[in-house]
């Protein structure tokens, strides 16, 4: 029988629990049976001496990564995850609209494809490594006030199960991690990922399918300046006026890129946990040659 060891790049804790209560009834901890048994017994056996801290939040982390195998096996058995890998990789799925009438918000799915983790605040701050090569800081100072101002100090999540070269057919999601799943690690995840996607499945709850929007800029910005004006009616402000022209105005800054939200065709989703499968490497013929 073929093992499956895997490697977990994120779990979202909090949500993976939830999620799994809900669907078994309860969490492993709480409920016995012969399945729970055997994933637990992945947790006994590690001996030798441990740092008292490193040792539980290891354990804390195990169980997390526990739970998404778990969770995974469930929702298959009640058929409440869709694994949407094969049908995402071809892109007129995306820019027909197919894959946005298929999916539901809310809903579980997996996808395995190349992704890549963006931590801009640590871009920021490695930006200002130029300032020790020039005597103009303003570089790095201007581009962080535009990062930070534009993505925040989360990571965000892109999925492109259709290669990098079709970057607008991608999942795209924010990592908050709200069970400090990474903590004391996102500083360190640039060096050990690289700039370049690698291949990883994500499971993921669909958050939201943006609208396809074919009108310019120009009009709808001149629609949210007319909405802005009709807000003020004799002296006094229509606060229900005003909260379109909020909206209208968060859409259109969506749609421009200017703010963390993917405009169509991607799709948003909630990242549950990233991993990929551990592949043992080999010796090849190639390595043996003399040449």
């Amino acid at each position: 029988m073929k093992s499956s060891v895997r490697e977990y790049l994120y779990v979202d804790t909090p949500r993976v629990r939830t999620l799994l209560a809900q669907l078994s009834s309860g969490l492993p901890e709480e409920r016995r049976s012969e399945r729970t048994q055997r994933w637990n017994a992945s947790l006994v056996g590690m001996d030798g001496p441990k740092h008292e801290e490193g040792a539980s939040e290891q354990e804390v982390r195990s169980l997390a990564d526990l739970h998404v195998a778990m969770l995974e096996e469930v929702a298959e058995y009640s058929q409440m995850i869709l694994d949407v890998s094969e049908v995402s990789a071809r892109s007129k799925n995306w820019h027909r609209g197919r894959i946005h009438k298929a999916l539901r918000p809310g809903s579980l799915i997996r996808v395995t494809g190349p992704a890549v983790i963006v931590y801009p605040a640590s871009f920021a701050a490695s930006a200002s490594a130029f300032d020790e090569f020039s005597e103009d800081k303003s570089f790095s100072v201007d581009l962080t006030k535009i990062v930070r101002s534009m993505y925040g100090d989360h990571l965000t999540l892109r999925v492109y199960p259709c290669g990098e070269e079709e970057w607008e057919c991608q999942y795209s999601g924010v990592i908050a991690d709200p069970g400090g799943y990474l903590a004391g690690e996102k500083e360190v995840l640039f060096s050990r990922l690289g700039a370049d996607p690698q291949e990883w499945t994500t499971v993921a709850t669909i958050s939201r399918i943006p609208r396809k929007d074919t009108a310019s800029s120009e009009s709808q910005f001149e629609r949210i300046a007319e909405t802005l004006q009709n807000s003020f009616t004799e002296g006094q402000m229509n606060r229900r006026i005003l909260e379109k022209m909020i909206q209208e105005a968060s859409r259109e800054m969506e749609r421009m890129g200017l703010s963390e939200a993917p405009s169509w065709p991607a799709i948003s989703v909630i990242p549950l946990a990233v991993y990929r499968e551990i592949q043992p490497s080999s010796i090849t013929s190639e390595l043996k040659l003399d040449d």
